[in-house]
């Protein structure tokens, strides 16, 4: 979340101004049940993530 109260999937999403991808973007508007249901926002910079890579990210591509 940042500090004006949007919502993003991720910090790295938050620093590319990505906000999540459904009508729950702000504080304001917080609907668990809306972006319990949206997509993940996903772009070349979360390959970092997935592989391991990432800022104290964990994650692994599948071998």
């Amino acid at each position: 979340i940042g500090w004006d109260g949007y919502i993003y999937d991720c910090d790295f999403n938050q620093m590319l101004d990505l906000k999540v991808d459904c009508k729950s973007k702000h504080l304001n508007e917080f609907d668990a049940a809306i972006l319990n249901q949206r997509n993940i926002v996903v772009n070349q910079h979360c390959y970092g993530c997935t592989a391991g890579s990432g800022s104290s990210c964990g994650g692994a591509v599948a071998g």
